[in-house]
C-alpha cells in the first residue's frame, strides 16, 4: 500500500514538472496575464452602455428584498477608496437575484458581481476603472 502511494505521488510530481517544462518550451514568447477586471462577468468597453454622468465611475446595484447586508458589503468596498475615486452609487429594487454592475467613466458597464462577493475585488476593479 505504501509503495503504491509513493509511486502515485512520484508520478504526479513528475507529471506536473513535465507539464511545466513542456509549457515553458512551447510557449517561450507568451506570458500569463491576469484579467484587468475580476467580476463574474465582464464586457468590453462600449458593449453595454448605461445613462450615468460621464467622467465618473458608477455602481449600479440591483437589490432583492431578502439581500440583508448587501449594501453594507458594497459600502465596505466603496468606503476603502480615496474620496476622489468613489463612484456614484445607483440603487434599483428587484424581486430576486441581487447584482452589482461597475460602470467606467464613459458609461460602459465593464464588470458584474453577484452577492456575496469579495470586497477586495470590487475595490480593485473600481480603482482600475477610476484611472
Amino acid at each position: 500500500m505504501r509503495k503504491t502511494l509513493a509511486a502515485v505521488s512520484v508520478a504526479a510530481v513528475l507529471g506536473a514538472v513535465g507539464a511545466a517544462v513542456a509549457h515553458a518550451v512551447i510557449d517561450r514568447g507568451s506570458t500569463l496575464a491576469l484579467p484587468a477586471l475580476h467580476g463574474q462577468m465582464t464586457w468590453k468597453p462600449g458593449a453595454r452602455r448605461v445613462d450615468v454622468p460621464h467622467g465618473r465611475t458608477a455602481v449600479l446595484v440591483f437589490l432583492a428584498p431578502d439581500c440583508t447586508g448587501c449594501l453594507s458589503e458594497l459600502r465596505y468596498a466603496v468606503d476603502r477608496l480615496p474620496v476622489s475615486q468613489r463612484p456614484l452609487v445607483v440603487r434599483h429594487a428587484v424581486k430576486r437575484d441581487s447584482l452589482v454592475l461597475l460602470v467606467d467613466r464613459n458609461g460602459s458597464v465593464r464588470t458584474g458581481y453577484t452577492f456575496p462577493f469579495a470586497p477586495a475585488f470590487v475595490e480593485g476593479d473600481l480603482r482600475t476603472l477610476a484611472r
